[in-house]
């Protein structure tokens, strides 16, 4: 059997139904291998990074592994973004790299290059990647293939790397003889006890909340996360990784924290003494960059995988008191036990919640438009209104994606994905390419910036191609808005590469998407927008939109910088009296 075959096969048997990736001369028989094979499809990317970032997005949708395959040299080095992307957000996903034949390695010899091609692969991806190998005999293919797999999955999930000389790819095996991967048997840990420790202290508090992290998603934790925290009874906060979990409407739901968040979010954890903080490694986005005043009066437990994650604050000024080392899908039954038999109230508290909302929820984020534009928040509140419930959508970063968490009104079942901690400019587009490719049935909104969409442009005839169904909502504010905000904070309004005047160059973008092929729509009329998303969410096929943002419009609320999160917060109307603007202590 031909070991490229053998390698495929292998996928299949592991649910694998697509594969990304570009051709190239170290990678012909791994593609001619996926094109043979009867339950495996491959989908061609104009660009290798977009073949990651579609694995990616393939494996966030279908919690199957995600593959991508490409030749070696620059092919191989193009995945490493979209590799940096999955390993920091925990989603399983492949990089089959093509190698040149194993005779024109370099070796030890002091020289750059043997092979035409020729680029050392696993050293430059080994600090972004669980497992990353180079085969040095045929028969290791099992053995690591099996490896890759096992450690893609296990503990907190991640990219893995293989990477395999042109010479082997061809090689006749026998997979009869070919010997297996046996992952270690570790016992399995005591997680009840202190999980039910955990939940003594939590239920003891008087101003507990919970929050929630990306870590329920990667893999999804299969709970009903609505009704456990129904039991729990407190309020629940979320990062941006996990602000789709619950449903807007959620009585318990307060939303996201942090730096760039409403403030009633930041309000309740600087105020609450207990958080119970589920599969959330607590990023600097949510800590504020001076950790001693993160939850100033709170007892933090954290549940995660990751002991690192836990252990990461010793020293650093936040005090984690309690740790456990715990899949979600493992922890949230035990929590869920212990719940069921408590009957919590935490009136006093949700009550000064309540104020606090009747206060300060209305938040004026931004005065009215400038002619032929939308405002941003008003537009992601009115796209709320059209997604279907049960719908996946990819958003990019920046702007596009800021605007969303803080405003669009998730509905139950829909999943919101983005790069969360790599935050690459161009992930949303070949993202959601993934998840069509994998459900070409199912339709998919995918929101990207003007910056974004240039890196990604080419993979709208991608889209065309397949005619897959997605609806591609472009930002468009004429510059990197989120950038324009950090040198008007930082550097007087500098302005160096981030619009038109300061260098940037952009395109027709609506005249491209048409020239491809794509419908387009134009949104500049907030008199119009309801109708305009009433005909796009009409459409059976993929469509592009044209969003006109006020360029000068910004993120907000976002915490000033040096600020710790007790701090003042920027004011988002003159008229807002300067003592409205720090976070109040609970009054009990």
């Amino acid at each position: 059997m031909k070991l490229s075959s053998y390698v495929i096969d292998f996928l299949a048997s592991k649910g694998v139904t697509q594969v990304f990736g570009m051709s190239g001369g170290a990678a012909v028989h791994l593609l001619d291998s996926v094109s043979k094979h009867p339950n495996i499809d491959f989908t061609c990317s104009q660009h290798e990074q977009s073949a990651a970032i579609s694995a990616d997005g393939y494996a966030r949708r279908t919690g199957k592994l995600g593959v991508a395959i490409t030749t070696s040299g620059p092919g191989a080095t193009n995945l490493l973004t979209g590799t940096c992307c999955s390993f920091y957000d925990s989603v399983p996903t492949l990089m089959l790299t093509g190698q040149v034949a194993s005779h024109r390695l370099k070796g030890d010899l002091d020289i750059r290059q043997r092979g035409f091609q020729e680029t050392d692969v696993v050293s430059i991806f080994e600090t972004v990647t669980k497992y990353a190998v180079q085969i040095k005999k045929p028969e290791e293919i099992r053995y690591c293939l099996e490896k890759a797999y096992y450690m893609a999955f296990e503990g907190r999930p991640g990219t893995v790397l293989i990477d395999i000389p042109d010479d082997f790819q061809r090689a006749e095996i026998d997979p009869g003889t070919l010997a297996g991967f046996t992952p270690e048997a570790l016992p399995a840990p005591d997680i009840e006890a202190p999980l039910h420790s955990v939940m003594e202290r939590f239920f003891a508090a008087e101003r507990p909340a919970v929050i929630l992290g990306g870590g329920l998603k990667t893999p999804e934790c299969g709970h009903d996360l609505a009704a456990l925290c129904d039991r729990l009874g407190a309020p629940v906060l979320s990062s941006w990784a996990a602000v789709d979990l619950l449903p807007h409407n959620h009585p318990l739901k307060i939303g996201s924290f942090g730096v760039y968040a409403p403030r009633i979010g930041n309000y309740v954890v600087q105020n609450a003494d207990f958080l119970l903080c589920l599969g959330s490694r607590l990023s600097q986005n949510l800590t504020g960059g001076i950790l001693p005043s993160f939850a100033r009066a709170a007892e933090i437990a954290m549940v995660d995988v990751s002991v690192g994650e836990m252990d990461k604050f010793d020293g650093f000024g936040i005090a984690v008191s309690h740790r456990v080392a715990a899949r979600m899908e493992d922890a949230l039954p035990i929590i869920d036990e212990y719940a069921t038999h408590k009957s919590p109230a935490f009136t006093g508290w949700h009550s000064q919640i309540a104020q606090w909302k009747d206060r300060f929820g209305g938040e004026n984020y931004d005065p009215e438009p400038k002619p032929g534009s939308v405002n941003a928040y008003q537009f992601i509140d009115a796209l709320s209104g059209f997604v279907p419930a049960g719908e996946t959508i990819f958003a990019d970063t920046g702007g596009n994606l800021t605007w969303t968490c803080n405003a669009f009104q998730f509905k139950h079942g829909q999943r919101l994905h983005s790069a969360w901690n790599n935050t690459p400019m161009g992930y949303s587009l070949p993202a959601a390419i993934g998840a069509a490719a994998a459900e070409p049935d199912e339709a998919f909104t995918c929101l990207i910036g003007d910056g974004g969409l240039m890196i990604c442009l080419p993979e709208l005839a991608t889209v065309v191609k397949h005619q897959m169904k997605l609806r591609i909502f472009l930002f468009n504010n004429h510059g990197h808005g989120i950038q324009k905000q950090t040198l008007e904070t930082w550097l007087g309004a500098n302005y160096v590469g981030v619009h038109g005047p300061s260098g940037l160059a952009f395109t027709d973008f609506p005249a491209v998407a048409s020239s491809m092929g794509l419908k387009t729509v134009t949104i500049d009329d907030p008199a119009q927008m309801q109708s305009q998303l009433r005909q796009v969410y009409a459409e059976t096929g993929p469509v592009f939109v044209n969003v006109e943002i006020n360029p000068d419009q910004r993120l907000y609320p976002v915490l000033k910088f040096g600020a710790a999160l007790e701090d003042q917060l920027p004011a988002l109307d003159e008229k807002v009296l300067e003592e409205e603007m720090v976070i109040p202590r609970y009054s009990g």
